[in-house]
């Protein structure tokens, strides 16, 4: 097997943030884009916990209040997907302080998502 070097897992999580973000952040724009071309939307509440389920069947159909809590969504869980790049990095160097350090931070993130979403 490969050794993983810690260059490696710092650009893998290089990676991870760097198209985390730009994912997030055209799909936003993209939102924004249709929202300036069809007028305001209004499909969302302004102040609502996220329902997953009607958020994805809106983003499905191009709505752009969606599109753009969509976009904000992944960019709330783009560290998230830098935590676990993190954990599996720690675990390929068999450091276990680190992986279990990792996954109590990873579960502090989950818990405090849990408390915006609705699934």
């Amino acid at each position: 097997m490969a050794e993983f070097s810690e260059e490696k897992s710092e650009c893998a999580i290089a990676v991870a943030l760097r198209y985390g973000s730009l994912i997030s952040t055209l799909v936003m724009a993209l939102g924004l884009g249709l929202m300036l071309l069809r007028g305001p939307a209004t499909s969302l509440a302004t102040y609502h916990r996220v329902r997953i389920s009607q958020l994805l069947a809106l983003v499905v159909r191009l709505d752009a209040a969606a599109l753009t809590e969509f976009g904000v969504l992944l960019l709330l869980l783009t560290p998230l997907f830098r935590i676990l790049v993190a954990v599996i990095s720690f675990a390929l160097e068999r450091d276990l302080k680190y992986v279990l350090i990792a996954l109590g931070v990873l579960s502090v993130v989950l818990l405090s998502i849990s408390f915006a979403i609705e699934v």
